[in-house]
């Protein structure tokens, strides 16, 4: 897998083998971050559930001021730290080995986060449970953008959150919600 823009665009990075993750391809990726744009310039970015981290380094590479990273999974963990490290890229960047759904609250306390990437495990409905989670939040201006299967029944019709797009890319949507 490779960065697909920035500063390290090129750049090779490690995954977790087997399939109990689902990095983002890097060709959604690149699409994620099109439909972004210049906005990442100098923002905060939250990558939840974030597997190997890429999609927070994505952030990072093209011009993200901080991510925050946030993996229960200890084997994840250490591909976070080494992809960050092998970028040169750990100076901008928080890991937390922590269930999201336990540390959000925590971490919307203390922080406001520009755009809050969720992608949880499919099929659990952990979407809807950090949506839940979110939307109870008073947070104002963060883009939500959340990766789901096309199979799964994820409600995106919540007070305090606008739909502002959603993209389709064969079994993978992505749902960009303004909060």
């Amino acid at each position: 897998m490779r960065i697909s823009g920035g500063i390290i665009k090129g750049r090779k990075i490690k995954t977790k083998k087997g399939n109990s993750t689902r990095p983002l391809l890097s060709r959604i990726r690149k699409s994620l971050f099109d439909i972004i744009g210049e906005e990442i310039r100098g923002s905060k970015f939250l990558d939840l559930y974030a597997g190997s981290g890429a999609v927070g380094i994505e952030a990072l590479s093209r011009g993200a001021k901080e991510a925050i990273f946030v993996e229960k999974d200890n084997l994840a963990l250490r591909i976070i730290k080494e992809n960050l490290d092998l970028c040169g890229l750990s100076h901008l960047a928080i890991i937390y080995r922590k269930d999201v759904l336990k540390i959000l609250s925590v971490l919307l306390k203390k922080e406001r986060f520009d755009f809050i990437f969720v992608a949880p495990p499919y099929y659990k409905e952990m979407q809807n449970k950090t949506l839940r989670m979110l939307e109870e939040k008073k947070i104002k201006g963060s883009v939500v953008i959340v990766q789901h299967s096309p199979k799964e029944k994820v409600i995106f019709a919540r007070k305090n959150m606008k739909l502002l797009k959603q993209k389709r890319y064969g079994d993978t949507i992505l749902t960009f919600l303004l909060k």
